[in-house]
């Protein structure tokens, strides 16, 4: 593994709490999987906004080489918001599939990770306005027998997925006989493939375009499987709170900022 991967490896048993523009050198053994269901809404709770993340999802939040602070695009977005509405961000490192029962329950206050607006998911949550369009692709070794998402659906493969996310449902659904390995972090099922112990990974297109950088020999399938968009996961009742950040990213769109925030992680093509 080259330098994201070994970072994630050393990173992911840290529970980071970063505030408003600094990381904390605070580390605990929390376990962030066993999500306490308190049933109450934080937000307001001493001018503090709680937020979720999986830290092993570049360019979206990941940690930076101290394997301490968090950086990425939602981190910037969420800390932009945060500024102006003059609270202080904390940042809760969990397992993905975590995340949105822990807003639900009131534990965090918002989850900003990449998360894609479903059905499924509004049933436990409510969602902002939406900040970002993504897809799902197939990263693969590049002399993988699989050239398309035909190949992949219909032969005799194993697809690697994060456990929660839409490339999960997608794969669970679709891939044949549902031969599909389910891990904590994407940087697992990357390196179970980069290892040969699976055929394929299915994840977001741009955090693929991050793992391709950092492991030799892979490469991603030209068609994209879905379109989707990425939306902040806030509590049903939590309407205040609701309204505030969908103000603040209306303001960011129309000013600029938020675009500006996207082309910093993902770079125009």
């Amino acid at each position: 593994m080259k330098k994201f991967l070994a970072m994630a490896l050393a990173a992911v048993m840290v529970l980071g709490v970063a505030g408003c523009g600094s990381s904390s050198d605070e580390k605990t053994e929390e376990n962030t999987e066993n999500t306490e269901q308190t049933g109450e809404t934080t937000e307001g709770t001493d001018g503090i906004i709680k937020m979720g993340v999986s830290a092993d999802f570049p360019p979206f939040e990941s940690y930076a080489d101290d394997a301490v602070t968090f950086v990425g695009f939602d981190i910037d977005l969420m800390q932009e918001i945060c500024n102006r509405l003059g609270m202080e961000l904390q940042i809760q490192d969990m397992n993905f599939d975590a995340i949105v029962t822990a807003v639900q329950t009131g534990k965090l206050d918002v989850g900003v990770s990449g998360i894609t607006i479903t059905d499924e998911r509004k049933e436990s949550v409510a969602f902002s306005d939406p900040y970002f369009v993504a897809s799902q692709s197939i990263l693969v070794p590049k002399d993988s027998p699989i050239t398309s998402y035909e190949d992949l659906i219909n032969g005799d493969y194993t697809a690697g997925v994060q456990l929660g996310t839409t490339g999960d449902t997608y794969s669970s659904e679709n891939v044949k006989d549902a031969k599909v390995e389910q891990y904590s972090k994407g940087f697992e099922a990357v390196q179970a493939l980069t290892q040969g112990k699976i055929d394929a990974v299915v994840i977001d297109s741009h955090t693929a375009k991050e793992f391709v950088k950092e492991a030799e020999g892979l490469k991603i399938l030209d068609e994209p499987l879905t379109e989707e968009e990425y939306a902040i996961a806030i509590a049903k009742d939590n309407k205040e709170l609701m309204e505030k950040i969908n103000d603040a990213l209306a303001k960011l769109e129309e000013s600029g900022k938020l675009n500006e925030i996207m082309l910093k992680y993902i770079p125009a093509e």
